[in-house]
């Protein structure tokens, strides 16, 4: 089991701008001076919102991020800025595309997830009870190979509803079957498949952990794994095209390990809540941060979307 060293944080992280921490890593170690270049610095794109979250890439590079206070989803065009793409999205948190460009929308305080035609902008509701319970709150998503999905179903009480039961994880098949996968967790958050879609990781924002799974086939885990200890809470995360693992970590930053579970050290933002690849080469890495959305340039090129393999 991996074990995060503290990181300290370096230099200016005043408005708009801040540095990188870095590591000392032994001969060959992957150190973040691989990932990012030194004193390179965050930038923010746009402030002003509630809470972003749900960082969703599309096939070029453009990025969708939701703003839950405000119910509200964003778009940003690479090179073009940002506007409103809806304003009724029920406490938008997680997002991604499917293979064929759709977005998913975990809409939390709705108890359900939903996708988007984003030309049209179409809602429709994808899943919203198990056994005839409404979910808890629908927190993030992991959409596989077939379009079937996972996700989180946490409680934090967003519109201050109680939990109707376990805080779990589950599996959406293509034709809409519900399947509980994971009860380890006691508050699950993020959730992301790797590119080969072997292998899923799992956040656990109230134990302070990612857990590990070999995936046998669509909706079938095994061999759950207690991966990664944090010193804080995890919740959104993200790849690189060389498997290192971004996990966003509140006031912490954002953690970033090798896929042996190594720690490569922390970028320093003042928050983190959830992190993606895009731009036009997908080296860019955003990172939604409370009321703001912040971007960093990287020296690595990020997992592709669906839509866009």
């Amino acid at each position: 089991m991996a074990t995060l060293k503290i990181i300290l944080r370096l230099g200016m992280l005043g408005a708009g701008f801040g540095m990188v921490a870095s590591t000392a890593a032994a001969a060959g170690a992957v150190t973040l001076d691989d990932v990012i270049a030194p004193g390179t610095q965050w930038r923010e794109i746009a402030g002003g919102y509630g809470f972003t979250e749900g960082p969703a890439a599309d096939a070029h590079g453009n990025v969708y991020f939701s703003d839950g206070k405000n119910n509200s989803i964003h778009f940003y065009e690479v090179g073009k800025g940002v506007s409103v793409f809806v304003s009724d999205s029920t406490d938008a948190n997680g997002m991604m595309m499917n293979s064929k460009g759709e977005l998913y929308v975990c809409e939390g305080a709705a108890y359900r997830v939903v996708k988007f035609d984003v030309k049209t902008k179409k809602k429709t509701v994808l899943v919203s009870e198990i056994d005839g319970t409404h979910f808890n709150e629908p927190n993030d998503l992991a959409i596989d190979e077939v379009d079937g999905f996972y996700f989180t179903d946490p409680c934090y009480s967003h519109a201050g509803q109680k939990a109707v039961m376990k805080e779990d994880v589950y599996y959406v098949s293509p034709q809409g079957k519900v399947t509980r996968v994971s009860t380890v967790c006691k508050k699950p958050n993020g959730v992301l498949l790797t590119a080969d879609f072997k292998t899923l990781y799992l956040a656990d924002n109230g134990g302070r952990k990612i857990y590990k799974y070999d995936v046998k086939s669509p909706g079938v885990l095994a061999n759950e794994q207690s991966w990664i200890d944090l010193p804080g809470g995890p919740d959104g995360m993200t790849l690189d095209e060389q498997g290192n693992l971004y996990i966003a970590c509140g006031k912490i930053g954002v953690c970033v390990y090798t896929p042996q579970g190594k720690q490569i050290g922390v970028i320093a933002v003042p928050y983190a809540s959830n992190v993606v690849f895009g731009g036009k080469d997908f080296r860019t890495l955003f990172i939604t941060s409370r009321d703001k959305f912040l971007a960093i340039d990287t020296k690595v090129r990020g997992v592709k979307p669906l839509c866009a393999r």
